[in-house]
């Protein structure tokens, strides 16, 4: 990810494009492998070290920026580490209690002026001597702790071409760390597809409102962005950032950001589409859930096997106003009975109460309503007229109050 001092821009009436470099771009690819180079060299040697080698590789103006830019992505693909059989503070504060002890208790007899007033030898000894360590060790341990001296254990295997490619996706991505609210359109997608995407959004926690385009050509998503909080969280623009990798394997969409961009917050737009050709550097792989939630498939059919689970469920029309992804789908195959469950546990109280109008408006009869308490709030008249169960959990949703809600659907 690349911070806002790195990204580079284009403004134009109000809009903001970032400065996207050719990754074919001869002198680009020297660059990276270069770069790269010099990274694999440093592997078991000290980050000063590196930064050292680094600075003689480096450009003048835009040059500059890009170099620091490559930079910055190597390092988010380092294993640094520090390198210290004992706490280096421990070793420190050990030497320190030694040095205070021999300047409260000089040895007897007469001290010349000149003379030190402790043996720095003797303090050191013991202060190793306390932490059990080696004398030898003394100073490689000593600030072994300081940024500068980790040890650059491994980096991850990268390609100039890659690297290129990930440096124009996080110019976007840099964007996006500063947005107020972003709007994307999806057109000409599967429904399996169109499900992922909808999940991975739940799974980055985004206060999202997903809305059917006329004639069910695709859809129509706003997502809020971190400017956009009562308190702006830098969190949340994290996850906001990155989830546009995820976007990035999709066809057929298009994205608007309202930014307040630089030091004196001006607003601007920023303006994306699949036409672009940036690569996303993820995989799409799996069903997404937040990790409280992925043991709850597991434990319910623990107490209740007649019940299965499935987190594959449809994308449910809600009244052309919004949809719903259901995180679980559960099958009572005894009776044939299905039921399907949403669970909100981070959106704030102004998109839950606008998210419980529409379900009471349109949502399914066979829903469970899974909502954290911090959410619900204590007026429960608020809850009342929804369709289907509420079920209020403190922490995380537990397995055997599902259950007994999962129950009242059998009756």
């Amino acid at each position: 990810m690349l911070t806002s001092d790195l990204v580079q821009v284009k403004r134009s009436r109000g809009a903001i494009t970032p400065r996207y470099i050719d990754p074919t771009k001869p002198e680009s690819i020297e660059l990276a492998q270069s770069l790269i180079a010099t990274f694999e060299e440093h592997v078991g040697r000290s980050r000063r070290e590196l930064e050292e080698a680094l600075k003689e590789q480096l450009g003048t103006g835009t040059a500059f920026q890009l170099h620091r830019g490559l930079v910055k992505l190597l390092y988010d693909r380092c294993e640094l580490e520090t390198r210290a059989t004992v706490e280096p503070e421990d070793l420190r504060r050990a030497v320190f209690a030694a040095a205070a002890a021999a300047l409260r208790q000089p040895e007897a007899g007469e001290i010349e002026a000149a003379a030190p007033l402790f043996d720095r030898s003797a303090a050191l000894r013991a202060g190793c001597a306390a932490v059990g360590l080696p004398e030898g060790e003394f100073e490689r341990t000593l600030y072994a702790d300081l940024k500068e001296e980790q040890v650059l254990e491994a980096l991850k295997p990268t390609q100039a071409s890659w690297l290129l490619e990930r440096y124009n996706t996080a110019l976007a991505q840099g964007l996006l760390l500063r947005a107020r609210e972003m709007e994307i359109h999806l057109t000409g997608g599967e429904p399996r597809a169109y499900r992922a995407l909808f999940r991975k959004i739940k799974f980055f926690q985004l206060m999202h409102r997903i809305e059917a385009l006329p004639g069910g050509e695709g859809y129509r998503i706003r997502l809020d962005g971190p400017l956009s909080l009562f308190q702006a969280s830098q969190k949340y623009g994290l996850q906001m950032a990155l989830f546009l990798p995820t976007l990035l394997h999709f066809e057929g969409w298009t994205l608007e950001a309202k930014l307040l961009w630089g030091k004196t917050r001006r607003a601007s737009t920023f303006q994306l589409s699949a036409a672009e050709g940036l690569r996303s550097h993820t995989r799409l792989t799996g069903q997404w859930q937040p990790e409280e939630l992925t043991w709850l498939p597991g434990q319910l059919q623990e107490l209740d096997p007649d019940w299965q689970v499935s987190t594959d469920g449809e994308v449910i029309d809600l009244g052309g106003r919004g949809v719903l992804v259901p995180d679980f789908v559960f099958h009572h195959q005894p009776t044939d009975t299905r039921v399907v469950m949403e669970v909100f546990g981070f959106w704030n109280r102004g998109a839950v109460e606008s998210r419980l109008k529409l379900l009471r408006r349109h949502g399914p009869a066979n829903l469970i309503l899974a909502l954290s308490k911090s959410l619900a709030g204590g007026e429960t008249s608020e809850l009342e007229g929804l369709p289907g169960e509420v079920y209020i959990f403190r922490v995380q949703p537990l397995a055997r109050q599902v259950l007994k809600q999962l129950g009242r659907f059998l009756s």
